[in-house]
């Protein structure tokens, strides 16, 4: 009995030397733990975001070239398809198929016998109502005021006639309208044709007209009065023409529009129905800032660019002039020397912090080089 009395007094002491200082306790759950390993209860502290990556671009001046390349249809500068305007029997042909006319050359006489004679009777007529008139006239107070007014209308009616006859012979007889090449003759000396039938086609083949279709796009960066540089299979050297017109509406079902080019043709080789190619090749902005269209930004408020400066996407309200393909001029916001976002600048709000994945120069061939 006496030998357990120790060990009941000693335990209390061992279990309080066991026990954890409460001052070190408290300590350690304030203190974070610095080695590589957390241990439980550590917080656990994450990096913060260190921004969008991007890709930027340095704007330097350069030129803006429309270089558009479009087929098309050779036509003469003008054309016309004579007709016979009355029909009837065709008594003569003055021309064969190729020959060059003059402006105002006979071409063909259709029936117009028939209308000569009709002639005729018309000025005998104003003859009779002419001479009726005079008689009447002379016998002065004789004559009552109806018999003067019925010669004076069967007068007026018969120079009516005289003149409605010599319109429909002068019809009988198709002439040049204006010098050029005959083509697609379609008359033979016997025939019986009807009113309208078309007899032959004149076209004018210097200077020659090419047709090209622009779309909507190009269109705008289109002037009469460029130069266009035309080649023709038939005629491998290429030709220097000018646009000479440009149609103020497209076509709805292609929308598409219509643009012609006059090429000198003096020696007439580029004829009707040929297929040409076309290129228009013209300095529009020189020493400006070109930028492609898709580096721009839309907004409720307007087009701008994102802006790189100091580690963070400003943006820049622009102005654009000229629009090349897909080109663009920017006239005033952005200047030579900037840094402009050009991939990741859609999903920009100002003020973000951008990290420059890669860096290039603005711009070779319409893209950024890096």
């Amino acid at each position: 009995m006496k030998s357990l009395l120790p060990l009941l007094f000693a335990a209390p002491l061992l279990l309080q030397s066991c026990a954890p200082d409460a001052g070190a306790g408290e300590a350690d759950a304030v203190e974070p733990a610095t080695g590589g390993t957390a241990r439980a209860g550590d917080a656990l502290v994450l990096p913060s975001d260190a921004g969008t990556r991007v890709e930027v671009a340095t704007l330097t001046p350069t030129e803006a070239r429309l270089q558009l390349r479009l087929p098309g249809e050779i036509q003469g500068d003008r054309e016309a398809l004579l007709a016979a305007a009355l029909g009837g029997f065709v008594e003569s042909v003055h021309v064969e198929e190729g020959d060059r006319v003059r402006a105002g050359k006979l071409l063909a006489k259709i029936d117009s016998s028939t209308y000569a004679t009709q002639l005729e009777q018309a000025e005998a007529d104003l003859e009779l109502a002419e001479a009726d008139l005079a008689r009447i006239q002379q016998l002065g107070d004789l004559g009552t005021e109806a018999q003067t007014q019925a010669a004076s209308t069967r007068a007026r009616v018969a120079r009516a006639g005289v003149r409605a006859a010599r319109i429909r012979l002068s019809r009988t007889r198709i002439k040049a309208p204006f010098s050029g090449v005959i083509a697609n003759l379609a008359l033979e000396v016997g025939e019986v044709v009807g009113p309208g039938t078309p007899a032959m086609r004149l076209v004018k083949l210097d200077p020659a007209v090419v047709n090209l279709s622009v779309s909507d796009r190009d269109v705008t960066s289109l002037e009469v009065g460029m130069e266009v540089s035309v080649v023709a299979d038939a005629t491998l050297e290429p030709r220097i023409g000018r646009l000479a017109r440009i149609s103020p509406a497209g076509n709805l079902k292609t929308r598409t529009f219509v643009a012609e080019v006059e090429v000198p043709n003096p020696d007439r080789s580029l004829l009707p129905g040929m297929i040409a190619s076309s290129t228009v090749s013209e300095v529009v902005a020189d020493e400006a800032i070109v930028i492609p269209q898709d580096w721009l930004v839309t907004r409720l408020d307007g087009l701008g660019l994102y802006v790189e400066v100091d580690g963070s996407a400003q943006w820049r309200p622009v102005t654009v002039g000229a629009v090349v393909g897909d080109q663009a001029v920017v006239s005033s916001g952005v200047a030579a020397g900037e840094r402009v976002v050009i991939k990741g600048h859609r999903d920009l709000a100002p003020g973000d912090r951008l990290v420059v994945a890669r860096a290039g120069e603005c711009c070779e061939l319409g893209r950024a080089t890096f």
